[in-house]
């Protein structure tokens, strides 16, 4: 299991989701064909819904 507050994690999730997003629009304009191929880019924007979500606490389990 991850070690860590909360917060650094969310931080770590956001900063590797934008990364993420940053690669792969930088190969998708150097190889890729951005009309056909935009649907990539829902990966990073998923993984930083999935971030954000909200979470029950474990304190009442």
């Amino acid at each position: 299991m991850a070690s860590g507050t909360t917060e650094e994690r969310q931080a770590l999730g956001l900063w590797t989701a934008g990364w993420l997003a940053l690669f792969l629009l930088a190969g998708l304009l150097w190889l890729g064909d951005v009309s056909l191929q935009w649907p990539v880019l829902l990966v990073p924007a998923a993984w930083a819904l999935v971030v954000l979500r909200p979470r029950r606490s474990s304190a009442g389990s």
